[in-house]
């Protein structure tokens, strides 16, 4: 053949090569493939090997004859640099079981009860027989009846409340007066901490010559349930 017609040949099918070579690249990057991460159907009977993502990106390309759908792991290796590693859910904190004031009282820090009576000290007074200030004297408070003290001039709100002032009606009524006592002149936020209330409490009923007992504590669900077994 005549040289001349074989290099014209030659040439042709290079330009041919090329023409197909640039043609598919530049497809590609004007509409590009996106390969499925997952099939769009599942086949009754047929399960999808697991695929170690991580190994096949180490020993990438020959991973591509390891099990798995071929196409999900070319959009693995296409799309890793934009794939971002799901986020892990917060961990939560396990729930704190709720502690009941006679479980509370039996844990109290007395001393640190007396030292939060310090806030309570510029409308109060502690000591038997000592005077009302902008409340009445606290002493012998477990188990007085309610605005009952002898010379203090208490609010409509509290008159009208019944019986006596035990732990739990006064942890209560520490918690919020006015939420517990709506009307009470008490102008006071409240101790929003169970504990603190209850070392409070507990100070509070060593002022007394006869101290009230503490509630008793409440069995857990299980704990009962193994009381009652036994």
């Amino acid at each position: 053949m005549d040289p001349r017609k074989r290099r014209q040949i030659a040439t042709a099918i290079g330009a041919a090569l090329f023409v197909m070579a640039g043609g598919s690249w530049l497809a590609d990057l004007l509409v590009p493939t996106r390969y499925p991460a997952r099939s769009a159907y599942s086949v009754s009977g047929l399960t999808e090997p697991v695929v170690d993502l991580a190994a096949l990106q180490r020993s990438w390309p020959s991973g591509l004859g390891g099990p798995g759908s071929r196409p999900r792991l070319i959009n693995y290796m296409t799309h890793i640099d934009r794939m971002a590693t799901p986020a892990r859910p917060p961990a939560t904190a396990a729930p704190q079981p709720v502690r009941d004031l006679g479980t509370l009282l039996a844990s109290a820090d007395v001393a640190k009860g007396k030292r939060a009576s310090q806030v309570c000290a510029s409308c109060h007074t502690f000591d038997q027989g000592g005077q009302n200030r902008t409340g009445p004297n606290l002493y012998g408070i477990v188990g007085r009846d309610i605005a009952s003290h002898a010379g203090f001039a208490y609010s409509g709100a509290l008159t009208g409340e019944p019986g006596n002032w035990t732990y739990e009606s006064l942890d209560h009524f520490l918690a919020s007066p006015a939420k517990d006592v709506p009307g009470t002149k008490m102008a006071f936020a409240g101790i929003r901490n169970p504990a603190d209330r209850a070392s409070l409490l507990a100070w509070l009923g060593t002022l007394s010559p006869t101290p009230a007992p503490f509630p008793a504590p409440r069995l857990a669900a299980n704990d009962s349930a193994d009381a009652a077994s036994r």
